[in-house]
């Protein structure tokens, strides 16, 4: 379907000016690498993956190139997932053939993101990821198994195991790396694919979407995002395949709720809501009625529903306003400086009484280039450059 274009990176680091080192291909990234065990990875190709692994970023942001088979048929031929525990779950058995239960914790974060054109007419999406993790470990996976769209995409490894999954713990030299190397490519939390489709989740408030169609297989935010990167080339094949899928926020019970930018290289920007038409949020029994997705055509998103009738639900006015304010004022054209300027903007310091404070990345994506500018841990200083 898709040609390996080569994976390269290049470190910016700017002061007054940004000034480039030397680009080098994704298998060969300046970092440090990892030797930490892997005693559990079945397969020579999941080997071969975490043999990528690299640290680019004082332990905060890894990159990954992966090669190896993540049994996503398998896991829809299965029903797919109801929960991200659900997912982790099947992903061990199917990955690494571990009958084990995965951990039950939830992630409720923050985000901000928006769309808009270059001065050269590129579109780019800017992204902040939000989350009071005092330490992460995060993931840039480059994926270019067969048969689906070339991406990269960014993980954070908390989403496996919060309290395991720090800064650092991937090339520590101790921890075992064999669960991140087979399920880092079902924990992205935003991604871009060579077609130049983009798509990242947002959390919300009010109850957890659920649906149960029995001629559906079921689907999760991140779930959601693997099946988009890997099959869809623009925003409206991503919207189809929200629709032919069952969505769950996180589970029967999950009181969080969350909604997605998506973006493709023609310009055309949505927000995917799903709400419950006729009553007023928060919605109390998620469980009592399925709930309807809305598609709205909409460039900029924080974490307040833009469903009308629910807008009052959420966090991150202030933000959506900044934001708001500044593609108003830049008639939605911002240079990707400019783009990140307006994340670091925005973006959030820790407040260990706010889930979704301590942005944990910014990254800006330029659809039209197939790009991506990362800084990590509110660093913008340092950027980190993807090229698919």
């Amino acid at each position: 379907m898709m040609k390996n274009k080569g994976f390269l990176f290049i470190v910016l680091a700017a002061l007054t000016t940004i000034q480039s080192c030397n680009s080098h291909r994704f298998s060969e990234i300046e970092g440090v690498p990892s030797d930490n065990p892997a005693t559990i990875l079945q397969t020579d190709a999941q080997k071969a993956t975490a043999a990528t692994l690299r640290d680019i970023k004082e332990g905060h942001l890894y990159t990954m190139e992966n090669t190896a088979d993540y049994k996503l048929n398998e896991i829809m031929d299965q029903g797919g997932a109801k929960s991200s525990e659900d997912l982790i779950m099947k992903v061990f058995q199917n990955l690494l053939n571990l009958p084990v239960s995965a951990s039950d914790s939830k992630m409720d974060y923050g985000c901000s993101a928006f769309c808009v054109k270059s001065p050269d007419g590129d579109v780019i999406v800017g992204r902040n990821f939000d989350y009071r993790f005092v330490s992460s470990a995060n993931v840039a996976v480059h994926n270019i198994f067969p048969g689906a769209y070339e991406s990269m995409c960014i993980s954070a490894m908390p989403y496996l195991d919060e309290k395991t999954f720090v800064a650092g713990s991937l090339s520590d030299g101790t921890t075992d790396i064999s669960v991140p190397t087979a399920a880092s490519v079902y924990c992205c939390l935003d991604g871009m694919n060579d077609a130049g489709l983009f798509i990242g989740v947002l959390s919300l408030r009010g109850g957890g979407a659920v649906q149960h169609d029995s001629n559906k297989s079921d689907i999760v935010p991140s779930l959601a995002i693997r099946i988009a990167l890997d099959e869809c080339a623009n925003v409206d094949e991503a919207v189809e395949m929200f629709r032919n899928h069952n969505f769950f926020a996180d589970g029967e019970d999950s009181p969080n709720n969350y909604h997605f930018l998506l973006a493709d290289a023609s310009g055309k920007s949505v927000v995917i809501e799903y709400f419950r038409p006729g009553e007023e949020a928060p919605v109390e029994d998620a469980k009592a009625k399925d709930w309807t997705l809305n598609v709205l055509d909409e460039d900029h998103v924080t974490n307040f529903y833009l469903t009308e009738g629910w807008q009052n639900l959420g966090v991150g006015q202030n933000r959506y306003d900044i934001i708001h304010n500044r593609l108003q004022e830049k008639q939605r054209i911002l240079t990707e400086d400019e783009a990140m300027q307006l994340l670091q903007d925005v973006h959030q310091l820790l407040n260990p009484e706010e889930i979704t404070s301590n942005t944990q990345w910014s990254v800006v994506y330029n659809l039209t280039k197939n790009t991506a500018t990362v800084c990590v841990d509110k660093d913008y200083e340092t950027r980190l450059h993807f090229n698919l």
